[in-house]
């Protein structure tokens, strides 16, 4: 059939057109799980679901039980369900994979079969599936639907935060919504909770950037971006306070690192692009940038103007000194904190 977008299955389900197999994957769990419940229940009533649901683990799939399945009737309903979660086809031996690709494309007229994931890393990359699961994916896309549930970028996550905020009286700016879809990831579970908060917090009125401040968690993925502005602009203050928070949260020092020189890679390579002339749009798609990260591309060609290519690359490099120390010294938490601190102030002392 098709692979379709998440508003188009939507759409589908509620008009009742309905396939025999649907392959659900995708960085928005929170979404994909919603979705998944949704189509479950459209599909297999709870008062039918004693007969007519049956579950399965993927990681450790029962290929004959599942075979059994998928040759039932339907018991006073009008529909079989099957679920299969976290199937990672990387996991599954040539036998049992073979006999799933017969299984599925015999699926019958009154069955339905929905193999979605939550847990399990089907990706090479944050936006390639792997080989094996790129291929079961393009098989199942031919016989039934599959939907990618992406993440939204900033600006798409925060339309969904303004009308959210709306649905319970609140408003917000949309530079603040898109600060808050930064803060989370543009992760819909995180977003769900920040909104909640806000909203009880306020209860009617404008959401401020002081409100999402004070109340909002800030997961380290999102620091990298700040911390490694303020490195480079040699801000001591705020980085060993951000770096104190962080420690406070128990957050790992080498996780730290890697976020920080994660953001700065981002930095190298726009400084190098807009040195070059290429564009933002340049950079995402030759470097596979995922949606939800384009905003970090923007902001570093927006911030690198001023900052030399060489104090960028000298910053990388003692990044990468800095993250050998850890990784084959180790002497506790304290004490690599410690190295950390070190490493950055010698980032910031620089002068080129």
């Amino acid at each position: 059939m098709s692979s379709v977008s998440p508003t188009i299955l939507g759409k589908q389900i509620r008009e009742g057109s309905i396939s025999k197999l649907y392959y659900f994957y995708g960085h928005d769990v929170s979404t994909l799980e919603s979705y998944t419940n949704r189509l479950v229940t459209r599909l297999c009533p709870p008062e039918a679901q004693a007969m007519n649901l049956h579950k399965f683990d993927g990681k450790k799939l029962d290929i004959p039980e599942l075979a059994d399945a998928c040759q039932a009737l339907p018991m006073f309903a009008e529909r079989v369900v099957i679920t299969i979660n976290d199937l990672n086809m990387d996991s599954v031996g040539k036998e049992d994979a073979d006999a799933l690709r017969k299984i599925l494309k015999g699926i019958e007229e009154g069955t339905t079969v929905i193999i979605y994931a939550t847990a399990a890393d089907l990706y090479k990359n944050k936006k390639n599936l792997t080989d094996k699961n790129k291929r079961f994916c393009e098989m199942c896309d031919k016989i039934g639907v599959t939907c990618d549930f992406a993440l939204k970028n900033t600006i798409e996550m925060g339309k969904a935060i303004a009308a959210e905020l709306a649905r319970s009286g609140c408003t917000i700016s949309r530079r603040n919504a898109e600060y808050l879809a930064e803060l989370c990831l543009c992760n819909t579970a995180f977003v769900k909770q920040e909104v909640k908060k806000l909203s009880d917090y306020l209860g009617k009125g404008e959401i401020t950037r002081e409100h999402i401040d004070l109340l909002c968690i800030k997961h380290v993925e999102s620091d990298g971006y700040s911390l490694a502005v303020n490195v480079l602009r040699s801000r001591a203050e705020l980085v060993f306070k951000r770096l104190s928070e962080l420690s406070e949260q128990n957050y790992e020092p080498f996780e730290i690192l890697g976020i920080i020189s994660f953001s700065m890679t981002d930095m190298y390579r726009a400084k190098l692009a807009r040195s070059s002339g290429r564009s933002i749009s340049d950079v995402v798609n030759d470097f596979d940038y995922p949606r939800n990260r384009e905003f970090a591309v923007k902001n570093m060609f927006n911030d690198c103007g001023n900052i030399s290519l060489q104090r960028i690359r000298s910053t990388l490099s003692i990044l990468s000194d800095t993250d050998l120390v850890l990784k084959t010294h180790s002497a506790g938490k304290s004490s690599d904190m410690l190295t950390l601190e070190q490493g950055l102030a010698k980032c910031m002392a620089l002068r080129n």
